[in-house]
């Protein structure tokens, strides 16, 4: 195998990695949350369904964000948040933020599913994952704000 081959396995399995880990979910997510939202357009404009066109662009969208998301998260991956700084200050401040607000999403949902199976009330095996994921949940977003703020503070100065 030669050493150009050598270099692209890395980046491709992790491309892959990322498509299938991350990719595959936010597809589902995406789909879930238009689905939802075109749902309530339509409702309110007093349409009762959703024409062929309609679903098969809500499809496409849904698979190009999920794609999209698997892309900054491969390259966050390969090449450190400083890869999210890429392109003109506007394109990297929305990536900044997308990036952040998935990240902070998928938090969330963690946390709520580990504490929504504490207070279920399930077998004890359950309720304590429940209690550790829960707990880890709080725990990061405590030590990620913590960050955030004193990263904040050393840029003002």
């Amino acid at each position: 195998m030669s050493t150009d081959r050598r270099s692209l396995v890395v980046p491709s399995l992790v491309y892959l990695g990322a498509a299938v880990l991350i990719g595959i979910p936010a597809v589902a997510a995406s789909m879930t949350v238009l689905s939802f939202v075109v749902g309530r357009v339509l409702e309110l404009a007093g349409i009762h369904q959703l024409p062929p066109v309609g679903g098969l662009l809500l499809v496409v969208v849904s698979i190009a964000i999920g794609l999209q998301i698997a892309i900054e998260v491969a390259a966050v991956q390969l090449g450190g948040l400083e890869a999210l700084g890429r392109g003109s200050p506007r394109v990297a401040l929305v990536r900044y933020l997308l990036f952040t607000a998935f990240a902070f999403a998928a938090l969330a949902a963690a946390t709520w599913a580990g504490l929504s199976a504490v207070l279920d009330g399930f077998g004890w095996g359950i309720v304590a994952l429940g209690l550790l994921v829960g707990g880890a949940g709080v725990v990061v977003l405590y030590r990620s704000s913590r960050v955030l703020v004193a990263g904040y503070r050393r840029s003002e100065a």
